[in-house]
């Protein structure tokens, strides 16, 4: 294919994407008091909740939404100082997870959810599934593992940070906080990053994604994880990067099309 037609390609699906993204209808949730994460929904059916991960946003699950959307109804929000969400400081991990948490008491959905991570919000994912075993049917976790080990990809992160603002105004849709948002990341998400005991504990079905050479999440981690949930399996992908919902977006909504109807 000409370089021509690839990019002629491209922009078909973001045109597409953003008639998708008209169908979403956006509302301010509470997650406590003077608190709200910006919440996106659309279509009917059973609950799919989809949560990003670090320096991204809800939209983040794009290919994954065009999938499923017909069949699902698709509910993702924006996590406190991503996205559209306000950010409010934190010293703390466990104020994403509360965030989470009261969130989910708000939505009060009436029967058990499917519920997606990726990466940070697979940690939030895991731990509440844990956490309420009656609400979660099914667990989807995307380039995630009980801790972030210490490698290149981190510590270019924990060197970076400053530049968040100038990246989130050139490319918005690749990373959506500011340097504020990125510095409490790596001075506070990561360190405190640790849910390895949880895993056990996790008794939904669970399908764990994997890209074969994510730079932050190792295959060996992977692999453990799986081990240590009791109903998962582990699908590698070829994927270079630690989006795979997105570098290979079409393979990802087709395994969790195939998920959703086992």
């Amino acid at each position: 294919m000409s370089l021509q037609a690839q990019v002629k390609n491209l922009l078909s699906f973001e045109e597409a994407f953003d008639e998708l993204k008209l169908k979403f209808v956006k509302e301010e949730v509470e997650c406590g008091l003077d608190r709200s994460l910006q919440t996106y929904s659309c279509g009917e059916g059973k609950t799919v909740v989809f949560l990003h991960g670090a320096a991204s946003s809800w939209w983040c699950f794009r290919w994954q939404y065009a999938a499923i959307c017909d069949n699902f109804r698709i509910v993702a929000p924006n996590l406190r100082g991503h996205g559209g969400s306000k950010w409010f400081h934190t010293d703390s991990l466990e104020d994403f997870y509360a965030d989470i948490c009261n969130w989910f008491e708000k939505m009060n959905f009436k029967e058990p959810i499917v519920l997606v991570g990726h990466s940070l919000g697979g940690y939030l994912g895991a731990r509440y599934c844990a956490d309420h075993p009656d609400k979660v049917e099914k667990l989807v976790l995307m380039s995630t593992c009980g801790n972030l080990e210490n490698s290149f990809a981190r510590s270019f992160c924990e060197l970076c940070w400053p530049g968040a603002d100038l990246v989130h105004r050139l490319f918005p849709r690749l990373v959506g906080i500011d340097s504020g948002m990125a510095e409490n990341l790596v001075k506070i998400v990561f360190p405190q990053w640790d849910c390895w005991h949880i895993y056990e504990k996790v008794k939904a079905q669970t399908m764990i994604i994997l890209g074969l050479f994510d730079p932050l999440i190792s295959i060996e981690n992977g692999r453990r994880m799986a081990d240590l949930i009791p109903n998962s399996r582990l699908n590698v992908i070829s994927c270079g990067g630690h989006n795979p919902q997105l570098d290979h977006g079409e393979e990802v909504a087709d395994l969790l099309k195939e998920f959703l109807k086992a």
